[in-house]
C-alpha cells in the first residue's frame, strides 16, 4: 500500500495585501510569503475542562469548555518585502490580516488572524532569521479548489469590419486565484496581451488568424487550460 501524505515542499503561504475581516477573506489580495519562510505550524487551541461536580454526585464530571484561541508560528528568512511588512504592520498596528496555507495538492486553509509577535535573529555565517507569532480571530477553513475551467469561452468564429473594434474575452473559475493569460494567434503567443480580454480599437487586415488564450491558474503545481479556438475575420 502506498503511503498517504501531503507534500510540504511548493506549500503557498499568502497574507492579504491589507487589513480585511471574515467576510472580505474570498475578495481580497493576497501577497506571497513562502519564498522567506522555511517553516508553519498550526497548533489548535487546547479546550479546558469545567467542572459541573454536583453535590449529589458519586464522581467527578467534567465538560469541555470553550477553546483558547488556535495559533500558528512561522519561522524562515528576515527580509523586507511587501509581504513581511504586511506581517510587522498587522502587529505593530493590532489589525486582522487573512492568511492563506495551500499544499501542492491544492488543499489548505485560510483564516483571520493577529501577528501576536515577531523576532528577527542575526548570527555571524547565516542569514538573518524570523518568526512570527499569530493568534487566529475564530477556525480555519478548508480550501478544496474545484477544477479550473472557462466559465465564458471564445466563439468559433467572428467577423470585424476593418477599422473596427476587435475585442474578445475569456473568464475562468475554479483552481487556485489569481490567474494568469496568454493570447496566441495561429500558434504564436502575442506579446503583451497577458489579461483576461483582448481588445483592439482598430482592426487590420493582418489581425485575420486564429486565436487561442491560455488561462493558468496560481497553484503550485500550476494547471493551464486553453480555450477554443475563434477564427477571426477581418471583412
Amino acid at each position: 500500500m502506498t503511503a498517504l501524505y501531503e507534500k510540504s515542499q511548493k506549500t503557498v503561504i499568502r497574507i492579504s495585501s491589507a487589513p480585511t475581516t471574515l467576510e472580505g477573506i474570498n475578495t481580497a489580495t493576497f501577497l506571497e510569503l513562502s519564498c522567506t519562510i522555511k517553516e508553519i505550524q498550526f497548533t489548535a487551541g487546547q479546550k479546558n475542562d469545567i467542572d459541573v461536580t454536583a453535590l449529589c454526585s458519586d464522581e467527578t464530571e467534567n465538560i469541555n469548555g470553550l477553546p483558547a484561541p488556535s495559533e500558528i508560528s512561522l519561522s524562515g528568512n528576515f527580509y523586507r518585502n511587501a509581504a513581511q511588512d504586511a506581517l510587522r504592520d498587522a502587529y505593530d498596528n493590532d489589525t486582522r490580516y487573512a492568511f492563506q496555507v495551500i499544499f501542492p495538492s491544492g488543499n489548505g486553509f485560510q483564516f483571520l488572524s493577529e501577528v501576536r509577535q515577531h523576532t528577527w535573529s542575526a548570527t555571524t555565517n547565516s542569514a538573518v532569521a524570523a518568526t512570527f507569532s499569530l493568534r487566529l480571530k475564530g477556525k480555519p477553513t478548508n480550501i478544496v479548489p474545484g477544477p479550473l475551467v472557462l466559465t465564458t469561452n471564445l466563439p468559433a468564429t467572428k467577423t470585424v469590419a476593418e477599422g473596427a473594434a476587435l475585442t474578445m474575452a475569456v473568464a475562468a473559475s475554479g483552481g487556485i486565484a489569481p490567474y494568469s493569460y496568454k493570447w496566441l494567434k495561429d500558434g504564436s503567443a502575442i506579446s503583451g496581451r497577458i489579461s483576461a480580454s483582448f481588445n483592439k480599437a482598430t482592426a487590420e487586415s493582418g489581425d485575420a488568424g486564429v486565436y487561442t488564450c491560455e488561462v493558468t491558474d496560481s497553484a503550485p503545481s500550476p494547471v493551464t487550460i486553453t480555450s477554443a479556438s475563434c477564427t477571426v475575420t477581418i471583412s
